[in-house]
C-alpha cells in the first residue's frame, strides 16, 4: 500500500540541529516538529511547510552547506514499486 514518508529527521541530522532549534527558528510549535520527526503528523498547513523549508535553507546557508531543501526532501511518496 502506498504511503508518504516524512524525512525531517534525516535533514536535522544532515544539518546537525535539534527539533527544538528548527521549531524556534521557524517559529513553529515544538510539538508540530516532533510529530513530523516521529512521523505521527496527519496533516500539515502550507504556511508551516513553507516556514520549515525556508528555515532549513537558512540554517544550511549559516552552516556553509551548499544544498537547497524543498518539499520533496521532507516528504517522499512510497509506492508499491519503490518498496
Amino acid at each position: 500500500m502506498p504511503y508518504i514518508k516524512i524525512t525531517v529527521a534525516n535533514i536535522l541530522a544532515e544539518l546537525d540541529i535539534t527539533k527544538n532549534k528548527l521549531a524556534v527558528e521557524a517559529k513553529i510549535r515544538p510539538n508540530t516538529i516532533s510529530d513530523l520527526v516521529s512521523e505521527k503528523a496527519k496533516a500539515i498547513n502550507f504556511e508551516t511547510l513553507e516556514r520549515i523549508v525556508t528555515t532549513l535553507n537558512e540554517l544550511a546557508d549559516e552552516k556553509g552547506i551548499n544544498k537547497r531543501y524543498n518539499v520533496e526532501d521532507i516528504f517522499r511518496y512510497i509506492s508499491e514499486e519503490t518498496e
